[in-house]
């Protein structure tokens, strides 16, 4: 029986492999692999036993990582500070309001 090759398969048009998705985005592979599973990270579809990672998915998950939109429900809920209210001193009798020699 022959042997095949040892030629890497060219990822789908348009696609990288997850070695280079982890060289894009700075992101060990096994994170890769860890964000596939969370449901987090550019998203992948596999291509026999291989991951293959769609370049505009990257770009556009990086996109976001550098400009996260604002939270609309946390926009809802968050309030400015309080106004900082000093303490009351209200004298008890006239000794207080005469300066002491």
């Amino acid at each position: 029986m022959p042997r095949l090759a040892k030629v890497p398969t060219p990822p789908p048009p348009g696609c990288v492999w997850i070695q280079e998705a982890s060289r894009r985005t700075g992101l060990s592979v096994k994170t890769l692999h860890n964000y596939r599973h969370l449901d987090k990270g550019p998203k992948p579809f596999p291509v026999g036993r291989k991951l293959a990672y769609p370049i505009e998915h990257i770009d556009a998950w990086l996109h976001l990582q550098r400009n996260p939109a604002p939270d609309d429900e946390q926009a809802r809920q968050s309030r400015p500070p309080e106004p900082r209210r000093l303490p009351q001193r209200r004298p008890q009798d006239a000794d207080e309001l005469t300066p002491a020699a």
